[in-house]
Order: C-alpha cells, then sequence, then structure tokens
C-alpha cells in the first residue's frame, strides 16, 4: 500500500502508466532534500504525459505513518514501503535518489541518479531522469540507460 492509500503491487500497477519511475528514499539523507524541489517538478511535468511517480523507503524502520507525514508536509509524490529492501535489492538501488524507469511490462529502462548535481552547485546539471524520459516518451532509447546516484546508502537490514 502507498501512502494514498492505494493498493502497490509491482509489477502489476505498471500497466496503469505509460512508464512508472520509482524513486529510493531516505529520510535522513541531505541529498535526497537536495532534490525534493526536482522531484516534486519532475512528478509535476509528467504526470500530464502518462508516468507515475513513486517514492520507495527501504530503509530499516520505515513505516506507513511516516510516510504518510512526509509526503503531506513535504509535497512529494506518493511514497511505498518496502520491508526488508526486496525491491530495493531487485532493482539493484544502493543509494537514496536512486531511480528506476519501468515499462508497462515491467522492464527497467533506466536506472541511476536523478542528475548529476548533488547540491544544485552548477547551473548546468546533466539531468540523467528527465532525458531518460523525454527519449522514452518519444519512442527512442534513452541516451544513457544509467546514471550515478548520488545519495546515502540505504539502510535495509
Amino acid at each position: 500500500m502507498d501512502t494514498t492509500g492505494a493498493r502497490t503491487a509491482i509489477p502489476g500497477d505498471l500497466a496503469r502508466s505509460k512508464l512508472t519511475v520509482l524513486i529510493f528514499y531516505a529520510d535522513r539523507c541531505p541529498c535526497f532534500r537536495a532534490h525534493e524541489a526536482r522531484v516534486r517538478e519532475l512528478a509535476r511535468t509528467y504526470a500530464s504525459r502518462g508516468v507515475g511517480f513513486l517514492l520507495v523507503d527501504s530503509e530499516v524502520g520505515a513505516t506507513m505513518e511516516r510516510a504518510r507525514a512526509v509526503v503531506r508536509e513535504r509535497d512529494l509524490p506518493p511514497m511505498a514501503i518496502d520491508p526488508g529492501g526486496h525491491l530495493a535489492e531487485a532493482v539493484g538501488a544502493e543509494y537514496a535518489t536512486y531511480s528506476v524507469v519501468l515499462g508497462p511490462d515491467g522492464r527497467v529502462l533506466y536506472r541511476g541518479g536523478i542528475d548529476s548535481d548533488k547540491n544544485r552547485l552548477t547551473d548546468a546539471p546533466r539531468e540523467y531522469l528527465r532525458e531518460a524520459l523525454d527519449d522514452l516518451l518519444a519512442g527512442r532509447e534513452p541516451r544513457r540507460k544509467e546514471g550515478k546516484a548520488l545519495g546515502c546508502a540505504l539502510q535495509t537490514r
């Protein structure tokens, strides 16, 4: 179940969207916090283009109550809890901000970072996730199928 109350079953839910973006979350991670505005903007921009966004908290001690509070307080996309980090392990997520773009068939089309700038220190960061989404929505393979994730190591166990 995610923070909206919807039952979340991946890969079953993937057919609802052209693409689904999973972004791994860690409340304690300053890098994720630095990316929150970018996550909100990406989710809003691509929702109208049929892209679903779901944050995933795979951290030890994650609770739905805390996830609901974070989503509400920070105006973030829905969040699901991944007890034991099984989903994180399945897609190779080791860090907060690690993003995965899944096709409706569950195939991983992009994996890695949101962008190349941890704290908005450059005027023109390489926007890995945005580039991948634009390419995929235009019917092309992503220019980059992997990008470096900038975030804290997930503590799943």
